[in-house]
């Protein structure tokens, strides 16, 4: 159980403070019990008295399960919480030490520099219910922790393995490496290979120059109405379904 104190959990929305303490915060009855469901290592869950009084089932099932509950003033809920309206219920827990990229595991999403943490937790969120296991993040991503992240991805951090500051190249001897390009192939059609690594770039400046030499194959999704373009979470959540499902299926 991780006890820190309130100035602390506020803190915690910087990314500074998460590297240093490597702890995030998280917020919200969905994604609590997501941490709940997944027997993640958190803190004390902080609630307001309405919340507590709303959701006294919900309370007593986990106390009951020896989770520690403890209720706090809606003033002070809303000093440590990031969110304008905080939901009245949050705690803390550990982010997970980087483990060593397993090569064997067939199925990849490479993010590019993407660089809206609403985009990487929507990617993260898709990636947990397609079933992709594994989630590499190039240098200058997002921080996948940041409290914009966690709210978008509704407890899917829990689900995958994401791994940080990763090169792309390092899987350039085992996975057939395609990136999301509109020079691409339709991807609706696209023969996947079944070792795969699929690379979203960011939308302002697309694949990093430094990745280009890597990819072996580039797919786009086909228009059938009207707009510009997709945002990169949406593309690359319909690319992550064609892919898990051509390779499953």
């Amino acid at each position: 159980m991780i006890e820190y104190s309130y100035k602390t959990i506020h803190s915690l929305r910087h990314a500074k403070n998460r590297k240093l303490f490597n702890k995030f915060v998280i917020e919200g009855k969905r994604i609590i019990e997501s941490a709940l469901v997944c027997n993640e290592n958190i803190g004390t869950i902080l609630c307001s008295d309405s919340f507590l009084k709303e959701n006294n089932p919900w309370v007593q099932k986990h106390l009951k399960k020896g989770t520690i509950i403890k209720a706090i003033n809606k003033k002070t809920l809303l000093k440590i919480s990031s969110t304008k309206s905080p939901q009245g219920i949050l705690t803390i827990c550990d982010i997970p030490k980087q483990k060593p990229i397993k090569l064997t595991m067939d199925k990849w999403i490479y993010l590019d520099k993407i660089s809206d943490p609403g985009n990487m937790g929507t990617l993260i969120r898709s990636c947990a219910w397609f079933g992709i296991k594994n989630i590499a993040l190039s240098p200058k991503c997002a921080d996948p922790y940041n409290p914009k992240s966690i709210r978008a991805a509704m407890g899917a951090h829990f689900v995958v393995t994401i791994h940080t500051n990763t090169d792309l190249s390092i899987f350039k001897k085992t996975h057939g490496i395609i990136a999301a390009d509109l020079r691409g192939k339709n991807a609706s059609a696209y023969d996947f290979p079944k070792k795969c690594v699929l690379v979203l770039g960011s939308e302002a400046h697309g694949i990093s120059k430094q990745n280009l030499d890597y990819i072996e194959d580039f797919i786009f999704i086909n228009k059938l109405g009207s707009g510009n373009s997709l945002n990169v979470s949406t593309a690359g959540s319909i690319l992550i379904y064609l892919l898990m499902n051509k390779l499953n299926f």
